[in-house]
């Protein structure tokens, strides 16, 4: 068997162990279940974060098959709690608060078994914890319900993870290592009970990618902003006309004679001179169509009247 760093009595075991089996219990009496099924919940409850701890321990035997009255204790718990559901229900302040002592002693128990084993405090305080909440968790899996430990709620496991890291600390560092186990029961305790007075709750989880994203997509739209795209053609032709007009402009100035267009931008039809002015159409020699001058007769009538010549042919 281990020794534990820290002597803890065997009645503040069985304590613990009872307060679990009775709050398990009690569950499962609520949950309609039958006496066999409200005796398994009770010792699940009671002591099934102990026995995961020493099977994660290895090598230094399950505590709770070496003590089997811890077994039968849970067991008559969970038979009293059947018969006499009612009167538990009116010990429930107590029930509650030998609960949340048994979750802090349990706490206060495997942290030193863990650091007696040998282990850093990382893993003495993963134990610990486990040990802790670790008979809820099997207890709400059991019974096909979510996990009352990793609901956003009161704080629970929360409680008995602050307390374990104290107590580890404390006693690893030895700082006042003689008060390090009251150190950790007050933390749960008052966590715990502070939690439901001045209404302390974990929350649900939040999504915040949205507020990343525009932190982190705001620089790169300032320099977005900054850098001018490439020109199209459009805005390249009107800078070109205004260009132009400018310089039509500037001509006048200085006397230059600049033939007035008209309003679709052509030159005058009395020029006789074409001044090669950009962003004024030009008729372009390619559009001209070639016609045959009989097609040409043919299509306008033109000709009809006229003699015909008299060497041409007749048919």
């Amino acid at each position: 068997m281990l020794d534990v760093a820290l002597t803890i009595p065997f009645w503040l075991e069985m304590a613990a162990a009872l307060t679990g089996g009775l709050s398990g219990a009690m569950s499962a009496v609520r949950g309609r279940f039958d006496i066999f099924g409200v005796v398994c919940i009770a010792i699940i409850t009671g002591l099934a974060g102990g026995i995961l701890r020493d099977i994660l321990l290895q090598n230094y035997g399950i505590y709770a098959f070496q003590k089997p009255t811890l077994i039968i204790a849970c067991a008559i718990a969970g038979v009293v709690v059947f018969y006499f559901g009612k009167l538990a229900t009116y010990l429930d302040p107590i029930v509650d608060l030998l609960d949340n002592l048994s979750v802090a002693l349990w706490a206060v128990i495997s942290v030193s078994k863990s650091l007696s084993a040998g282990l850093d405090i990382i893993p003495s305080i993963i134990l610990g914890t486990i040990t802790a909440v670790g008979g809820g968790i099997l207890r709400d899996i059991m019974m096909n319900r979510e996990p009352e430990a990793f609901q956003a709620g009161a704080l629970y496991g929360s409680a008995a993870l602050i307390g374990c890291i104290a107590y580890a600390l404390m006693s690893q560092n030895h700082i006042l290592d003689n008060y390090a186990a009251l150190t950790c029961v007050v933390l749960v305790l008052g966590l715990r009970y502070a939690s439901l007075f001045f209404g302390w709750r974990t929350s649900p989880p939040r999504d915040y990618s949205d507020v990343v994203t525009r932190v982190v997509s705001r620089p790169v739209k300032s320099v977005a902003r900054r850098v001018r795209p490439p020109k199209g053609k459009v805005e390249r032709d009107k800078e070109r006309h205004g260009y132009e007009k400018l310089r039509i402009f500037w001509a006048r100035l200085n006397g230059e004679h600049v033939p007035k267009r008209n309003l679709e931008g052509n030159a005058p039809a009395n020029a006789t001179t074409s001044v090669d002015v950009p962003g004024i159409d030009v008729v372009d020699p390619s559009d001209r169509i070639v016609v045959n001058r009989e097609e040409f007769r043919r299509i306008t009538g033109a000709g009809e009247d006229e003699p015909s010549d008299p060497f041409e042919p007749r048919s």
